[in-house]
């Protein structure tokens, strides 16, 4: 057995024997407030103890920039505007990586010398607005997210039409949406989120993750998340993490970018949310590097909303629920809001529960999980909020 191997078997025993994450644990009469996991603490010495410290220190709130989305002409199909035209200097987070390839398509030499620190704040990549002139001088005071991890919109199609008219999906308000892809052979060469948007009259904000380096790229192809949202959304913005694997230097999926968070702000009642689309590492087992990018989370949350209602939601990729990156949430007064509602079970096609959505300021007044769609390898979430709470 090979040491990777003789890693995943011993934390195959450990997470198959966590009580802490199994519905035993966790009671349908417990109060909102109340923790949904309880934590093992035998798995605390797993990552580090540092891994699990944040100070959520700012009061009262930070008033939304109110920010429109950003005006730049697109393109409804791919012949413009992506890779190898892109300047990766620029328009993708910087690559860190111990290795240099040269890009069979353009020539380049890749990753660019680039010396913007990390975690850094860069433009997001495409946005755009297909709401109907006629809309409402108010907002209600209640809002429906749905999260899903689209596996790269492979099953494009069969996924539009979930999200179009799904009972549960199709209500959604918003949608905080991980591995879009844009203009990649696997998703038939099609900007992913702004045919979301426009078959859902919304606006649309899109950040590229990952440029692919070995999809069969003839005029490009790029993966990211996406915020698509029937309600007005501004001061759209992309944040680069500063640590995750090293997937430039992958032999199977070799990768330009880095992690990313999108973010952005939709009224809800009086006041404007602030909302996250996430997609924290997968190949990090114990989460010491998921604890970072959840930390870098938490910095933008203060320093944008501080204690302003918001939603963080999408694929975190944690396989065990004391997990650093999610207790780090829980500690800054974030709840589990599907967790809240009743379904803890597992949400991904390996038995892990994956994907979440955590949210402060809101009460969880219901919500769900959408399985056995077969358009993802990932479950689509649900969650009714209405303002006010914890």
């Amino acid at each position: 057995m090979t040491r990777a191997r003789e890693q995943f078997g011993v934390a195959c025993i450990l997470l198959a024997g966590l009580g802490a994450c199994s519905d035993e644990n966790e009671s349908s009469a417990q109060p909102p407030t109340a923790e949904l996991c309880l934590r093992n603490e035998a798995l605390e010495g797993l990552p580090s103890a540092e891994s699990y410290l944040y100070d959520w220190s700012c009061q009262g709130h930070v008033d939304p920039a109110a920010q429109p989305l950003p005006v730049a002409a697109v393109e409804d199909d791919c012949t413009t505007g992506v890779w190898p035209d892109l300047d990766d200097t620029t328009a993708v987070c910087p690559t860190v990586s111990s290795v240099e390839r040269t890009d069979p398509v353009s020539g380049k030499l890749l990753p660019s010398d680039d010396l913007r620190p990390l975690p850094i704040e860069i433009p997001v990549t495409e946005a755009g607005s297909f709401l109907p002139a006629d809309l409402p001088q108010s907002w209600p005071k209640t809002l429906r997210v749905v999260a899903w991890n689209m596996e790269y919109t492979a099953h494009f199609d069969e996924q539009l039409a979930a999200l179009e008219s799904h009972p549960e999906l199709s209500k959604g308000d918003v949608f905080l949406l991980s591995e879009v892809d844009r203009c990649s052979k696997r998703n038939s060469k099609r900007r992913a989120a702004r045919e979301l948007a426009k078959a859902l009259k919304a606006d649309y904000a899109y950040g590229i993750e990952f440029v692919e380096l070995d999809i069969g790229r003839e005029i490009g192809g790029d993966t990211g998340q996406a915020i698509v949202s029937r309600r007005p959304l501004q001061s759209v913005a992309l944040t680069c993490h500063s640590s995750q694997y090293d997937w430039f230097a992958s032999e199977g999926e070799p990768r330009l970018g880095q992690r990313v968070l999108l973010h952005g702000d939709v009224p809800v009642g009086d006041t404007s949310v602030r909302l996250y689309a996430l997609h924290l590492e997968s190949n990090d087992l114990f989460g010491d590097k998921r604890s970072v990018q959840a930390k870098e989370l938490l910095d933008v949350a203060q320093q944008l909303a501080c204690e302003r209602p918001q939603i963080v939601a999408g694929d975190f990729n944690a396989p065990y629920c004391g997990a650093p990156e999610l207790q780090l949430l829980r500690d800054a007064g974030f709840v589990d809001a599907v967790g809240l509602s009743g379904d803890t079970k597992p949400t991904h096609s390996g038995g892990f529960r994956l994907d979440y959505a955590w949210t402060k300021g809101f009460r969880v007044v219901a919500g769900g999980v959408v399985r056995n769609l077969g358009a993802s390898d990932h479950d689509a979430l649900w969650v009714d909020l209405e303002l006010g709470g914890p």
